[in-house]
């Protein structure tokens, strides 16, 4: 019988090495994505943002919606990285596919102003609908203000 990773993973005060041992047995898309944080974020240690970009990428590889987003959001700023505004369009729309609310309002930012991608203020709209039915409160205020409208 197959070893198989636990159904819930909490890798809160474990150390890295400890990490690093689980990924060698399981692969986890989740244990990639705390490397990747903790190495954004410099958690116990100095922050590394190409170590993060790398972490974040095998992560979004294996289906993490918000590695994929922060890939996205790493590409946009050149953290840890060039800034590539058609490599963050298309993480955003890898995590807008996979239903990931903050990916869509960024996505839809970038087709409002034309950023990556060609502008579509009804690409933008429909993005922001989906995300606002994920319950994102930000793509409800974005939908206000292309309306005309004044947000909340």
């Amino acid at each position: 019988m197959e070893d198989s990773a636990p159904a819930y993973k909490c890798f809160e005060g474990m150390k890295v090495r400890n990490i690093i041992r689980y990924l060698d047995q399981y692969m986890d898309c989740d244990a990639m994505f705390e490397l990747a944080y903790r190495n954004f974020f410099g958690v116990r240690k100095r922050p590394d943002k190409r170590k993060a970009l790398y972490w974040f990428y095998n992560s979004a590889i294996l289906g993490n919606e918000m590695a994929m987003y922060m890939l996205g959001t790493m590409y946009a700023s050149g953290e840890g990285c060039r800034p590539d505004v058609m490599e963050s369009a298309y993480w955003f729309a890898q995590g807008a596919e996979a239903g990931h609310a903050a990916s869509m309002n960024s996505l839809a930012i970038m087709y409002a102003e034309g950023i990556g991608v060609e502008q579509s203020d009804e690409e933008a709209l429909a993005l922001w609908e989906k995300a606002a039915a994920a319950g994102s409160e930000e793509a409800a205020a974005n939908i206000k203000i292309m309306r005309g409208e004044a947000p909340e």
